[in-house]
């Protein structure tokens, strides 16, 4: 078995990697989402983002041709 290399390693070895990967990424995701999710001050400050609107259209300068919008 010559497993010391990731791209000669057998594909049991390919399938342990892949399982590891898989259950760090779900115990990560599942830390943030305990911890993280429930931040008072983080859904606080989410309520005062200001609002940006547009505007209406202005003329800068005014001529006697009709506007084309």
């Amino acid at each position: 078995m010559d497993n010391h290399s990731l791209i000669n390693a057998s594909g049991h070895t390919h399938a342990k990697i892949t399982a590891l990967a898989l259950t760090v990424s779900l115990v990560f995701m599942a830390a943030v989402a305990g911890f993280g999710g429930g931040n008072a001050q983080v859904a606080a400050a989410r309520g005062y983002v200001p609002v940006v609107k547009a505007s209406p259209s202005i003329n800068v300068a005014t001529s006697g041709a009709s506007l084309v919008r």
